[in-house]
C-alpha cells in the first residue's frame, strides 16, 4: 500500500491544522484571565488558522509536484524536511507569544522579531530565555509529539504519478490551497486587519494565529529603531495621554459627523458659469461655530488616514496607512467607545460594500457599536451607484431611521458621490447641465446635505445635534496645482451647534475635533490624543518627508539622510535678537517634533496607543 504525494502532503496540511487547533486552546487557557471568552469567535479564529494551514501547503505541493514529475527518489524526505521547518514556522512565533501577549496585548508582528534579532537588543534573549525557561520546555514537547505523528503518516511510501495526471492533481490542489489562503473570492485577501470584526481587542489578538501575523506583516516596512532624544527631554514636549476635566454639567449633544470623500477647502465659495458650486455648504462655512473652519487640515492624504486621526488621535506618519500597518490591531481609546460610556449609542454609515477600504474594520477598532453598510441600507437598483448606495437614498434612510433610535446617539457618515468616476442618479443629472462630472457630483452632495438640514430642521432630535462636517482628503488630482504644503491638506471643518451651546470651538487639525468637543461639552474623560494647540507647529508626513511648519517657517525633516531644510515664509530686515529668537524657535521646533515622532513609535511598538 503507497500513496501520492499530493495525498501525503494532505496529511502533512491537517497535522499544522492540528497543532495551530491546539495553539489557539493553550493561549485561550494561558490567556483566559485577560479576556472573556465570550467575546471570541471560535469560528473567525478557525478561518485564519485554516488560510495558514493553507499558505504553508502551498509551498508544500510545489515541491510535491517537482518530486512527482522528475521521479525524485528522495522525494519524502525532502517533503519532509520542508514540514519540519515550516512547522518550526508555526511553534516559534506561537511559543514567543505566550510572552508577549501578556506584554503587550497583542501578538508580535514581524518587525518585532526584526527589532530584537537585528537591533540592538539581541542580549535579551538569554534574559528571556532564563526567566521563561518553561516555554523552551513546552517548545521541545510540542516539536517531539509534532515529529512523532509525521512519522506515523510517513510510514507510507510514495507511488509514482504519469505527468498528466500529475499536472491535473496539482492544479486541483492547488487551486484549493489558494482559495483557502486567500480565504476571500474578493480582490482582498484575508488580512491581520480583518480580525477587528472581533469587538473586543484582545478577543481579536487570540482570534489570530501568531504565524499569520508574521506572514502578512513581513512586507511591511519596519518602524526605524532611531532613538532621537532622551526620555526626560520627550516627556517635557509631547504626552498624548489627555486628562479632560470637569468644570460643569456634562452635556449631553447628539454627534454627527459628515465626512464628505475628497472635499478640499477650495471646493468651497467657487462657481462655475455664474452658478455657486456649493451654495449650502458655503452658507455654513459663513456661520458656524468653529472659529477655524475654514483654515482645517485633513491628517493625510487617502480616506483611511481620516478615522484614525479623528476618533484615535493617531497622527499619519507612517509610510504605510495606520490601518494597513503593522499595528492595525492596537488597542485604541476611540471616541465612540468613549461615547457609549456616556450613555450614546454609536453608528457608522457608509453606503458602500462592508470591506470596502477596511472602513469595517476600523469602526470596529474604534468601537462603533452599529455599522450601515450597503447590504443593512434599504435601496432600489437606481439608488445604486459605482461604488455603492448614492448618497441621496443614504441620507433619506437616516431621516427616517434616526427619529426612532435611542438619544443621545453618535454617528458618522462617510459619502461616496465625489469620488472616482464622480456617478449621481441617472434620474438627478439633467439637474446640473454644463457642469462638468466632478463639479456636477459637488452640487449633488451639497445639495443632498441643503436636503437632509431642511427636512429635519424641525425635529427634535435635530434641534438637539452638533454636526460637524469635513472632507476625509483634498482631491488628489489637484494636488499639482499646489504650492504650499499646508494646501495638501486644506479641508474644511464645519461645525454647527445647537442653541444653548456654550463651548467655545476653535478646531484647526481633524485630530483635535474629539479633544475639543469633549472640553466644549464639560465631558472627564481619559483620551489618547496628539492633540495641537492652535499656535503649534503643523507635523505632517508625506513622500519620505516629514513637514513641520507655522506662520514663520516650514521646517523639512528626510530621516533618511538626517538631514534638515529650512525655509523662511517672512523675509524681512532683522536685528541680531530677532534673528537668535528665530534660531532658537527653530530649534525647539526640532526637540518638539523628535519628541513627538519618538513617542509615537514607541506606543505604536508597545500597543500603548490608548487610554
Amino acid at each position: 500500500m503507497n500513496q501520492s504525494a499530493f495525498t501525503y502532503v494532505s496529511k502533512i496540511s491537517g497535522l499544522f491544522l492540528l497543532f495551530l487547533l491546539l495553539f489557539h486552546a493553550q493561549s485561550f487557557i494561558l490567556n483566559g484571565s485577560t479576556l472573556q471568552l465570550e467575546a471570541i469567535t471560535f469560528r473567525y479564529a478557525l478561518r485564519f488558522d485554516v488560510s495558514m494551514t493553507a499558505y504553508l501547503s502551498l509551498p508544500l505541493l510545489a515541491l510535491a509536484f517537482l518530486i512527482t514529475l522528475f521521479e525524485v527518489k528522495a522525494g519524502k524526505i525532502l517533503l519532509k524536511t520542508l514540514a519540519i521547518f515550516e512547522f518550526l514556522f508555526i511553534l516559534f512565533p506561537e511559543s514567543w507569544d505566550l510572552i508577549y501577549l501578556n506584554y503587550a496585548a497583542k501578538r508580535a508582528t514581524f518587525d518585532v522579531y526584526a527589532f530584537y534579532i537585528a537591533g540592538q537588543d539581541q542580549d535579551q534573549f538569554l534574559s528571556l530565555f532564563g526567566r521563561f525557561w518553561h516555554i523552551t520546555v513546552f517548545v521541545l514537547c510540542y516539536f517531539t509529539l509534532f515529529y512523532f505523528i509525521l512519522n506515523r503518516v510517513s510510514r507510507l511510501p510514495l507511488r509514482r504519478i504519469q505527468p498528466i495526471p500529475a499536472s491535473i492533481s496539482f492544479l486541483i490542489y492547488g487551486s484549493f490551497a489558494f482559495i483557502l489562503a486567500r480565504n476571500s473570492f474578493g480582490p482582498k485577501p484575508l488580512g491581520v486587519a480583518d480580525v477587528l470584526v472581533v469587538k473586543d481587542p484582545i478577543a481579536g489578538q487570540l482570534t489570530l494565529n501568531s504565524p499569520f501575523v508574521v506572514l502578512k506583516t513581513i512586507q511591511n516596512k519596519a518602524l526605524p529603531t532611531t532613538h532621537f532624544l532622551p526620555k526626560n527631554i520627550e516627556q517635557q514636549y509631547v504626552n498624548p495621554r489627555l486628562n479632560l476635566p470637569s468644570k460643569g454639567h456634562e452635556a449631553r449633544y447628539n454627534l454627527m459627523f459628515i465626512i464628505i470623500e475628497s472635499l478640499g477647502n477650495k471646493q468651497l465659495f467657487q462657481t462655475v458659469q455664474g452658478c455657486p458650486l456649493t451654495p449650502f455648504m458655503d452658507s455654513l462655512a459663513n456661520n458656524q461655530a468653529n472659529l477655524l473652519g475654514n483654515q482645517g487640515l485633513a491628517e493625510g492624504k487617502t480616506s483611511i488616514e481620516c478615522l484614525p486621526a479623528m476618533f484615535a488621535g493617531i497622527p499619519s506618519l507612517l509610510e504605510t496607512p495606520y490601518i494597513l500597518s503593522n499595528y492595525s490591531t492596537n488597542q485604541l481609546t476611540g471616541f465612540p467607545r468613549v461615547c457609549h460610556k456616556k450613555g450614546y449609542r454609536t453608528y457608522f454609515v457608509h453606503g458602500a460594500t462592508r470591506g470596502s477600504m477596511r472602513f469595517d474594520a476600523m469602526a470596529n477598532a474604534l468601537g462603533f457599536q452599529e455599522q450601515w453598510f450597503r447590504n443593512e441600507l434599504p435601496s432600489n437598483p437606481s439608488d445604486l451607484g459605482s461604488w455603492g448606495v448614492h448618497d441621496h437614498a443614504v441620507f433619506k434612510h437616516l431621516s427616517k431611521k434616526i427619529p426612532g433610535i435611542k438619544k443621545p446617539f453618535m454617528m458618522t457618515v462617510f459619502t461616496l458621490s465625489t469620488h472616482e468616476p464622480y456617478d449621481i442618479p441617472t434620474s438627478l443629472q439633467g439637474n446640473y447641465p454644463n457642469l462638468s462630472k466632478e463639479e456636477r457630483s459637488y452640487h449633488f452632495i451639497d445639495d443632498q446635505l441643503r436636503l437632509f438640514f431642511l427636512k429635519n430642521s424641525g425635529k427634535s432630535w435635530f434641534k438637539n445635534t452638533v454636526f460637524v462636517i469635513t472632507g476625509d482628503h483634498t482631491p488628489v488630482h489637484l494636488d499639482n496645482d499646489q504650492y504650499l504644503i499646508s494646501d495638501y491638506y486644506s479641508v474644511p471643518i464645519l461645525v454647527k451647534t445647537p442653541r444653548g451651546f456654550e463651548g467655545d470651538l476653535a478646531i484647526r487639525e481633524q485630530q483635535d475635533l474629539v479633544p475639543a468637543l469633549c472640553r466644549a461639552m464639560q465631558w472627564k474623560t481619559e483620551l489618547y490624543s496628539y492633540y495641537n494647540p492652535r499656535d503649534s507647529d503643523v507635523i505632517r508626513y508625506l513622500n519620505g518627508i516629514y513637514y513641520i511648519w507655522n506662520d514663520a517657517y516650514e521646517l523639512q525633516f528626510n530621516e533618511a539622510t538626517k538631514t534638515w531644510r529650512i525655509r523662511l515664509k517672512k523675509l524681512k530686515k532683522s536685528s541680531d535678537t530677532d534673528k537668535k529668537l528665530l534660531y532658537l524657535n527653530i530649534e525647539e521646533s526640532k526637540t518638539k517634533f523628535l519628541s513627538l515622532l519618538q513617542r509615537f513609535r514607541r506606543d505604536l511598538r508597545l500597543n500603548k496607543t490608548h487610554r
